[in-house]
């Protein structure tokens, strides 16, 4: 796992401490409208964290070691 990686996997788990300390981004009955929208603006955030996670690990880093090895022969 390259450090990159490595940050990805601290990346997801901060999100997840931060799902978890505010119910999976719901706000309380009686929260006022700022505090909804911060809610839904991490939310959002999170959803293109994950998709950028994604990216990387799965098709840009297979992708640069691909290229990476075929330089070296």
């Amino acid at each position: 796992m390259n450090i990159i990686t490595k940050e990805n996997v601290r990346s997801e788990e901060r999100f997840e401490k931060i799902s978890s300390l505010t119910n999976g981004f719901t706000a309380p009955e009686d929260a006022c409208a700022s505090f909804r929208l911060v809610l839904q603006q991490l939310k959002q955030f999170e959803e293109a964290l994950h998709e950028h996670i994604h990216l990387e690990n799965n098709i840009i880093f297979p992708r640069a070691l691909e290229l990476e090895k075929e330089e070296a022969i």
